[in-house]
């Protein structure tokens, strides 16, 4: 199925739910660490408390009775953090980019909230931090964050006031060995270098805190890298600058589509030079496909 057959469906809490439920099956390990209930060790039983974690294998070797004692624990912090910048906005009316990253964030807090892995989203735009949730690992958590994604999924983008935190901030806040998932087109113009650089030394941050990083790439490939548009002369406008480029498509095709497979290699490369995984989403894809992919390499990791 593809992204633009998904999208036409509006509920999106139930989209996340049969996202993880469909694109999944068929994988023998949750791709995600769970929660766990691990034995301790035994301590004498005390007269009158229940009697449901007795060990009964072992009174009947040593006719005396013992507690089994656990650890519960949440293995898995998970932080989910979506561009919502302008080029994500690519192609319209659709939207696919920003629609992929919507989708594959809301499956990934699905599997963390059934498995009671704490989760959150954050929201950023080139380097500010537009919104924030808590880290928690509720159902009733998912539904919030979902509701907050809603208008995203709705073609409903809202307006985003200035922000004085930064990504370096939001960083700073994730604590050690957390997994961190960032959805970025990593598209920057000329004007944004300080910005650009900022995102690379966010990612820095997180290494050094010894967190694992998953940085996916969501590109729509059939247009923004092959750049098959046709052989119309058009008119192109930077969603971030609004700067208007008019040219013949086809002429420049072959070197366009080079330099963007060129460019997408140095940011694997980066990526693997700082110890962090790569992965490549294109949203022209069948989505099923797509996420597939993720959760595989996802597992593969573990």
């Amino acid at each position: 199925m593809l992204l633009s057959e998904v999208i036409q469906y509006k509920n999106l809490p139930l989209i996340a739910q049969k996202a993880m439920e469909g694109f999944i099956t068929g994988l023998h390990n949750s791709p995600f660490h769970g929660f766990s209930v691990e034995f301790s060790e035994h301590r004498a039983y005390n007269p009158g408390e229940s009697i449901r974690n007795l060990d009964w294998k072992l009174l009947a070797k040593t006719e005396k009775n013992y507690i089994k004692q656990f650890n519960e624990e949440t293995n898995l912090k998970c932080h989910l953090w979506l561009d919502v910048s302008k080029s994500m906005q690519y192609p319209a009316p659709n939207l696919d980019k920003l629609k992929f990253e919507i989708l594959a964030a809301s499956s990934i807090a699905y599997i963390c909230a059934n498995q009671r892995d704490a989760f959150s989203f954050s929201f950023f735009s080139e380097s500010q931090i537009s919104w924030k949730s808590e880290i928690k690992s509720t159902i009733s958590h998912f539904r919030n964050c979902l509701s907050q994604l809603t208008p995203y999924w709705e073609n409903e983008i809202p307006t985003v006031s200035d922000s004085t935190i930064g990504i370096s901030e939001l960083a700073a806040t994730v604590k050690r060995r957390n997994l961190v998932v960032i959805f970025s087109d990593l598209l920057w113009d000329n004007s944004q270098k300080n910005e650009e650089a900022q995102f690379w030394e966010t990612i820095s941050i997180l290494q050094f805190q010894k967190c694992e990083v998953l940085l996916v790439h969501v590109a729509h490939e059939e247009t923004e890298i092959n750049l098959n548009l046709g052989t119309i002369p058009m008119k192109f406008i930077d969603l971030e600058s609004n700067e208007v480029l008019k040219l013949q498509p086809e002429e420049i095709q072959e070197l366009y589509s080079k330099s963007q497979n060129e460019e997408r290699k140095e940011l694997e490369n980066k990526s693997l030079q700082l110890g962090i995984s790569y992965f490549y989403a294109n949203v022209t894809k069948p989505i099923q496909e797509v996420l597939m992919e993720f959760y595989v390499k996802r597992s593969k990791i573990l």
